[in-house]
């Protein structure tokens, strides 16, 4: 992983979308992204809050 797209919270990485959709956590997935409002600059994952993402950018 480059510099630019690792988590600049590492200790609650755990609990972001990338973490969660590895671990195929799907029900946890599907509350935290049923109205989206920020997009991860890194993978893309679009979630209800910014705290679901590495690197939370509004959409």
């Amino acid at each position: 992983m480059s510099k630019q797209n690792e988590c600049p919270e590492p200790e609650a990485h755990h609990l972001h979308m990338c973490q969660l959709k590895a671990k195929e956590m799907h029900k946890d997935i599907e509350k935290l992204v049923d109205k989206p409002t920020v997009v991860c600059a890194n993978c893309g994952f679009r979630a209800n809050k910014p705290e679901n993402l590495c690197r939370p950018k509004p959409i």
